[in-house]
Formats: structure tokens, sequence, C-alpha cells
């Protein structure tokens, strides 16, 4: 071989020449000028997927364009196609005019660009959606506590009037359950984060799924012994894994199976080269897989975008995987996902081992000496709330006179601390986060304790943002109340703190799908003193008993739910505590019914409709005591 340029330069060895280019690292071709390749170096077989044989003699379809750098696409056989670098060159080969090409494989530097242009759109996407989600739950508080006011006003009117104020405060639910995806998606909702055993929560979890995807999905779960603990909001996981299996399960309309696996594994740093980047060290994953029609790659590239889903209208919001990606990589996680046309898809979760079981506490343990409170005030308890929304405030600080409680307004931190420095009662602070100034919501209350060590507070907000959430949880010692809220939830977590050392709280799950009557049962129990947590369907309340159980003094189940009858909750609550007592509320409850349930410990049967003296009674009859 003999390669010399267009002018006559000082002699070179020809064979180290030919070393250094048999050697280099990029393809190096000779072409006529014709386009037949006239000489290939060794790494020149992997740019094309072809050995050197087949090019020499053969032209090749790509761009020479002399001094300049170009970038290509080289279609390899099997119709792999890499991205690549050309810089060509004339010379002359044995003695004629050719072009010499140098080609590099960029296919690696473009997925990482790529993976950068992705993160920052996703991280552009979150901050616009909190920002988002943090005005509309404002909106959503002033316009859920109006309808609550309105229904209140208007019991017993005209039926076409309760049900047009039914239909608006389902709608503002929806909507309120929507920014709380926006949030979990943009990594601002705070989570409650506990130390999980994740071989009891998969284990528990195995047989809900295999009952709510139905007999042509088949669940099987392989889970290691002695996983490593991981600290996560235990709720939050669930939801997640029932995401991904209600995915899955669309994924095959025809039936097939799923496989939930859970290992420890020990990330090395070269598996940071990932798509979702992440730390190395112990991890336990979660991979969920299925046997479904799996996804193109245009779609595998969106599939954690918000609203972006391949459902048929009106079938998918396009949140839930969005959701799930949120919540892992604030858990502190990383989440990849893996899928082929026909192929079925492979998601896996990658949580990172607990530091130490001490970091955080367990669930806390109902007490059988557990006495339940009164929801309104005692002997003038003072609250001072303090909220910039004009709204927003107006609607806390009436609901807090309802209760008995003496009120106090402010618009800023700056007349809160003023307040407390005059000397005047106050038993609670209730602030905002979000306030005008330089003070935020959280820098009030430090400023209220050093005025007033053991001051409670209570801090609410449209979203958390960094200002309260370290490491994708709350910081220690903080209590937030979420927007939107309503009346009962307010008097409850008020009533919770000013009761807190003294006596212990009552919950009661209430599991009710239609809006106004469970907004009557968390009245009726609220004023009875009671703390209510509310579920509107089967896998909801399954989600909140497994995280409440507990501390549940009872549970209000309707037996018409949506998604499932409620006399199977009954078994999944019972599952959870044995000796829970239910009450169960029907439109109509048959002989069948009643026999049915008849020789099941504590649980009583309410027919619609029913008032706050026989929902009282039929809990007193199992020894829950108002």
């Amino acid at each position: 071989m003999s390669i010399a340029g267009p002018s006559t330069k000082p002699a070179i060895d020809q064979s180290e020449v030919r070393f250094l280019i048999e050697k280099n690292a990029d393809g190096i071709i000779v072409v006529d000028e014709s386009g037949v390749v006239l000489f290939a170096n060794p790494a020149s077989e992997t740019i094309f997927g072809r050995p050197i044989g087949s090019l020499i003699g053969s032209p090749i379809g790509i761009p020479f364009v002399v001094d300049d750098m170009t970038e290509i696409s080289v279609h390899q056989p099997g119709a792999r196609v890499i991205d690549a670098e050309i810089r060509t060159v004339e010379t002359t080969f044995d003695g004629r005019p050719a072009r010499l090409a140098s080609i590099r494989d960029i296919s690696s530097r473009r997925a990482t660009e790529e993976r950068l242009r992705h993160a920052a759109k996703m991280e552009a996407v979150g901050r616009l959606t909190a920002g988002i989600a943090h005005d509309f739950n404002n909106l959503l508080t002033v316009v859920l506590g109006n309808l609550e006011s309105a229904m209140r006003v208007t019991a017993g009117a005209d039926s076409r009037i309760a049900n047009a104020l039914e239909n608006a405060a389902r709608g503002a639910r929806q909507a309120a359950q929507l920014t709380a995806k926006l949030l979990s998606f943009a990594r601002q909702k705070p989570l409650e984060a506990r130390l999980v055993d994740l071989k009891e929560l998969i284990s528990s979890l195995s047989d809900l799924l295999q009952r709510t995807l139905g007999e042509t999905i088949v669940v099987r779960t392989t889970v290691a012994e002695d996983l490593w603990p991981v600290e996560v909001d235990p709720t939050e996981l669930e939801s997640a894994i029932l995401n991904l299996a209600v995915n899955a399960r669309d994924a095959m309309p025809e039936g097939g199976s799923i496989a939930i696996e859970v290992a420890n594994i020990d990330r090395k740093l070269a598996d940071e080269t990932r798509e979702d980047e992440g730390r190395p060290g112990p991890h336990v994953l979660i991979a969920v897989t299925d046997s479904g029609c799996g996804m193109t790659p245009d779609v595998l590239s969106r599939v954690f975008e918000p609203f972006f889903t391949t459902k048929p209208d009106g079938r998918g919001t396009g949140l839930g995987l969005s959701q799930v990606y949120g919540f892992v990589r604030q858990s502190g996680g990383h989440i990849t996902l893996s899928s082929k046309p026909n192929g079925g898809t492979r998601i896996e979760i990658l949580l990172p081992k607990a530091a130490a079981q001490s970091d955080a506490l367990p669930p806390p343990q109902a007490s059988k000496q557990d006495s339940p409170f009164v929801l309104h005030s005692r002997e003038g308890e003072t609250i001072l709330v303090v909220e910039d929304n004009e709204d927003v405030r107006a609607f806390a600080s009436n609901s807090l006179r309802e209760f008995g409680y003496v009120v106090i307004e402010a618009s800023d931190a700056h007349s809160a601390l003023k307040i407390l420095e005059r000397g005047a009662r106050v038993d609670l602070l209730f602030t905002d986060l979000g306030l005008p100034g330089q003070l935020t919501g959280k820098d009030l209350a430090e400023c209220a304790r050093a005025h007033r060590p053991g001051l409670k507070v209570l801090i609410t907000t449209g979203y958390a943002g960094d200002v309260l959430i370290r490491e994708g949880r709350l910081e220690a010692g903080t209590r937030l109340l979420s927007k939107p809220f309503s009346s009962a939830e307010l008097g409850g977590r008020v009533r919770e703190l000013l009761n807190h050392g003294n006596a212990p709280t009552r919950r009661v799950l209430v599991v009710e799908d239609e809006f106004l009557l469970s907004l009557l049962l968390t009245d009726m129990l609220s004023e009875r003193g009671f703390v209510t947590e509310a579920a509107t369907s089967f896998e909801e309340a399954v989600l909140k008993a497994r995280s409440t159980h507990h501390e549940l003094a009872a549970a209000v189940v309707d037996l018409g739910l949506p998604d499932r009858p409620g006399d199977g909750l009954v078994e999944e609550l019972r599952a959870l505590r044995s000796d829970l007592p239910i009450v169960l509320t029907t439109g109509y409850a048959d002989d069948e019914i009643r026999q049915r349930f008849a020789p099941a410990a504590r649980l009583e049967i309410l027919t619609k409709p029913f008032d706050v003296d026989q929902l009282i009674a039929a809990l007193e009859r199992m020894e829950v005591h108002s």
C-alpha cells in the first residue's frame, strides 16, 4: 500500500504509517473516485458491521465531503444504525487519486447528550407542574371549602341543588388528585418515609394484585431471603407497584403473566452509565416484568413524560408512570424501563439500602386504653392563622371559628411575629409555607418557637418544595396539612396537635364513593371526636388501611364501591386487624347479606339512610365509644 498527499512531504516509514492506521480506534478507509473501498483498517469492521474482506472492492453508501467534518448514520447488517463523524481528505492510493476518510463512532456521546436533554426537559416540566399545582391547590381549597359550606347550609333542600353541589365537589376532588399526581412527578410531594420490610409488603400485596388483575393474569413473585431494609413511604410504594401491575394488565388484553422479583444488588460504579443516573452501592431491586405487547422505541423514549399515554381518549391521564418516576427519584432511587414490540416490558426500581435501622421510627401502635377526644375547642384555645391568600385565610379562619376556637389572622410572617411579641395567647400556629417577604412559613415557625418554646405548629402548602423536603422526605418534627383541605381535615389535624401528649388520636376509616355521603359521615364522626381517613374506592381503602391500621379504631365501609364490592374489603381489613370493628353501610340490606355476615364478630350493618345516633350506637355495640 502506498498513501501520499497531493504535495511532496518528508519521507515517513511506511511500516509506521500502517501500524498507526491499523491500531487506530477510529475507522479509516480509502475509496476511489467512484466510492469503491480500496483499503479499510480493523476498526472499520466494528463501525460497518462487516469484515474487511467484504468491504474492500465494494462501493459504500456514505458521503465523502473533502476537508469537512460531517455527521452520518451508518446502517449495519441487521438494521442496527450507529451515529458517526466522518472527516475526508484527498490523497493517492497506489499512484491514483483517492479519498481517505476517518470515521468515529459517536453513538455513546449522542446517547449521553440525549439523556441530558431528556433530564433537562423533565426537570423543566417538573418545575412548571409544581408551580401550577401550587396555585391550583389554593384555588381548590377555596372551591371545596365553599362547596362544603353550601352542602351544610342546603342540607335537606331541593335534590337538584344537592346533586349539583355533589357533582361540583366530585370534580374538584378529582382535580385535587390530579395535582397530587403532578406533584409526585415533580418530586415535590412530601413523603412519610419509614423503614419497610419489603418481603412482608410484597407478600401481602401479591394476593391483592391477583384479585385485582383478574383470572386471566398470572402473578408470580420471587422474593429473596434476608432483604436489606429500605426507607420509603410504604403507601406510595404499594401504589407504585399497583400502578405498574395495572399497566402490565392493560398491555395483555388476552391475558398473560406478571413476574415481580425482589432482590439485593450491589450497584457498581459502571452501572451509572445506565439511562437513569444514580449512586453506586447496595440497593434493593424491585422488578416488574410482563409478557405483554411491549413498546416501540419512540413510545419507550416518552413513557415517563406527564400526560403521555397510548391509551384511547378517556382511558388514562398519562400520569401513572410519571407518578412512579417522581416517587422513586424522590426516594433516592432509580428507575429503568426496557421493552420491545411483542417482547414484553420490564421495569426495574432500585431503592437504596437504609443506612441504619435506628434512623426511622416504627409506625405507632394503638393502645387498648386509647380514649377519643372532642374535635371542638377547649377553654378558649387560640389559633394564629397566617395566610396571604385572602380567600384561603377566610375559609380556614371561619372553619376554626365554627369549631369554637378563637382565631387571630395575619397575612405575612412580620405581622404574625408582632402578634406573638405582644404576648397574645396562641396555642397553635397554622401557617402557609409560601408567605410574602423574606420569611417563609418554616422561618416563621422557627422564630415563633424561639419566642415561645413548645408552641404547636401546623404548616399548610400547595407543594412543599425544597424548603420542607430534604432528600425526598419531610424534615423531622414538621407537621404538614396539604392543600386542598376540608374543614374536617383542618379541625382534625389541629385537634391532633393540641392533644399531643394528652389523649391519643382515634381514627376511623370511611370508605364511601359518593362525595356527599362521605362528607356527611366524616362530619358525623368528627362531631363525636374522631379523626377520619376517607377513601373512595376499594384500592384506595386498602392502601390507606395498610399504613394506618395500627391507629384505626374502626372502619365504616359502603358495600357498593366502584371498583370492587365492599364486602371483599372486610376480608382485607380483617387480614390486617382481625379485631377491627367494621360498620357496613348499604342502601338495601337483604336477608342474604345479613346471614352472610351474621357469624362475623365486631361487625354491624346499617341500612341507608341512618343518622348519627344510629352510627354511634353501632360503634358502641362494638365497644368503640365516642
